[in-house]
């Protein structure tokens, strides 16, 4: 469509163009016609209808909205995100109502061993390889000696060995000495740890298991596959389901299991007009996508030291702190954990002298150490404390379950790996952060059905706050749904299909593509003699099935100290090889 009707667009940048009401009149018609089975534009009743005439006329509709798109070089990126006013919000919540048809899987072309290790030119680090060697009926993790061995490499042996164990569950079929050997490329870390200058990488020929936080613009890196993160309340859910065909317990209720750890409203007495109308946020104070900004600046917290208002006195010593930390707000030099800080400030300010409450209450209330500690009366948050701006005592999921607004910010990785699926249980409304990358639970929910979205640079919050506030009905509507997510993700039939769709369907495909080296090679008689011709990885795990998967390192720790020293493997002089 758009090739057809051509947008003058900036390469490689995003930019936010508006779109004429005819462009968008067709955009969002062909987008209808789709969406309602080709049955024709007039039919009624409709979510579409228009209150003021009978027949129902789309474009009519679309007349009275003004949309903002943002577009990429040659991809329409965040549809029915980007709008500007109440009537585009309104809007953005019919277009919610009509149920799309969901894409077909995109077909994964054949690959080889080649191809998955080729994958590797692209990562700096947190980049491995999963053979599965049938002749000794066990799993390899490989790992490149050129790449650096950083803390993100930790999540990675943890997804070898869990995928390990789902793959030999799951598939038993394949992964047997009988059938020939499979190769898998994994990206893991908050983030793909990539070398940003090579994006967008679009050669890759073999799929690329992404398991954390992947990139959301599709076209950066086109073979990526979004795989559940490996922690508690996802892999390790994938895990246990694949084992016993329950739920795990960071799925279920908290109150009515007794053994669950999700807060639902109705469990503990909430109903949404008792709610508390804040945006309330507790949590750790986290740099944001560090190695992923190639066009700003490094996103740090602000130093008291930098802020001379600090150190003023006077009546007017909040509103003067406040005045700086938006201007350097506004210049975007804060991760957004911070900016979302400053926010609350801005609101704390609007209300002094008064008896309203402030919209916002959104606050630092750990940071890392050697681990999580909590940010009261830690000594470099103490002026901001002292003045209250930025640090709050944290809240547990009772306490935060009785707000009626939520927002997930996004971390270290650009998002929140627990907040998001917590908070989405909640009675009230969540806000979610869409920020450069997304989580695969994220392809599972719809804007302005289950959430509504906030720009990375959270410089709408305010606005939809607004508009939550003077739209009660439907921001309960998108708050219920957001529960009924949960709770159905929460049965074995909710977990079931979100394991066929998540993992299953998707490792089936992959499977098929895999090319085995003596198909590729028919001069060689194994994977073995590949790896031969290619002496750029080295063996760092090894699995094999005994009742369950049992898996250990095959480095020393001797060899692990010199690789963080050196930046690249240092064999031991004293360790046998291995092939």
């Amino acid at each position: 469509l758009f090739r057809s009707n051509p947008i003058p667009m900036a390469p490689a940048a995003m930019m936010r163009v508006r779109l004429s009401k005819r462009r968008l009149g067709s955009l969002l018609s062909m987008a209808a016609v789709a969406a309602l089975g080709l049955r024709g534009l007039s039919r009624s009743p409709s979510p579409w209808d228009s209150s003021d005439e009978d027949e129902f006329s789309l474009r009519d509709m679309v007349e009275k909205r003004r949309f903002l798109f943002e577009l990429s070089s040659e991809l329409l990126v965040y549809p029915f995100h980007i709008y500007h006013g109440e009537e585009d919000y309104d809007a953005a919540y019919v277009a919610a109502a009509v149920e799309a048809t969901p894409p077909s899987p995109e077909p994964i072309p054949p690959y080889t061993l080649e191809d998955a290790l080729g994958e590797s030119d692209i990562f700096e680090y947190a980049f491995g390889v999963l053979i599965y060697n049938p002749v000794e009926d066990n799993f390899l993790g490989m790992y490149r000696k050129d790449h650096e061995y950083r803390g993100p490499n930790k999540k990675l042996w943890i997804s070898f060995q869990h995928w390990a164990g789902l793959l030999r569950t799951t598939f038993p079929e394949r992964f047997n000495k009988d059938q020939p050997e499979m190769v898998i490329a994994f990206g893991s870390g908050d983030y793909p740890h990539v070398d940003k200058t090579k994006l967008p990488y679009t050669t890759g020929k073999a799929p690329l298991l992404q398991f954390g936080s992947s990139f959301r613009e599709k076209n950066l890196y086109p073979n990526m596959i979004s795989m559940p993160m490996p922690t508690k309340e996802h892999l390790d859910c994938f895990c246990k389901f694949a084992k016993d065909g329950n739920v795990c317990s960071q799925l279920l209720p908290k109150v009515s299991t007794h053994h669950g750890q999700l807060t639902f409203g109705d469990e503990i007495g909430l109903k949404w007009k008792d709610l508390t109308p804040q945006v309330v946020w507790r949590g750790t104070d986290f740099t944001y996508l560090p190695s992923l900004r190639p066009r700003w600046p490094a996103l740090y917290a602000p130093r008291a030291e930098a802020y001379p208002s600090l150190q003023t006195k006077g009546k007017d010593k909040f509103a003067n702190i406040v005045a700086e930390l938006s201007d350097k707000h506004n210049d975007k030099h804060m991760p957004p954990r911070w900016r979302a800080a400053v926010l609350t400030a801005q609101a704390d300010l609007e209300v002094q002298g008064t008896d309203r409450l402030p919209w916002a209450d959104i606050k630092i209330s750990a940071y890392m150490d050697g681990g999580k500690k909590p940010a009261s009366k830690a000594k470099q948050y103490e002026a901001w404390e002292k003045n209250g701006i930025g640090i709050g005592k944290p809240m547990n999921h009772t306490t935060l379950a009785k707000y009626k607004y939520h927002i997930d910010l996004g971390g270290g990785g650009g998002t929140t790996w627990s907040g998001t699926i917590e908070k989405l249980a909640m009675p009230g409304l969540l806000f979610h952060h869409v920020t450069t990358t997304k989580d695969y639970i994220h392809d599972m929910l719809t804007p302005w059905k289950h959430y509504i979205p906030v720009m990375d640079d959270l410089s709408d919050v305010k606005a939809k706050f607004d508009w939550a506030e003077s739209h009660p009905g439907k921001a309960k509507s998108i708050a219920d749904a957001s529960t009924a997510f949960m709770r159905n993700m929460g049965t074995k039939e909710g977990f079931k299909k979100l394991f066929k769709d998540v993992y299953e369907d998707p490792m089936r495909r992959v499977i098929e593509a895999y090319q085995p080296v003596t198909t590729v090679h028919p001069e060689m008689t194994s994977w073995k003699d590949y790896m031969a011709t290619d002496d750029r990885f080295v063996q760092v795990m090894v699995c094999h099935w005994d009742d369950h998967m049992k898996c250990h390192e095959t480095i020393t720790p001797g060899e692990k100290e010199k690789w963080k020293e050196h930046g690249a493997y240092v064999p031991s002089k004293n360790k046998k090889g291995k092939k």
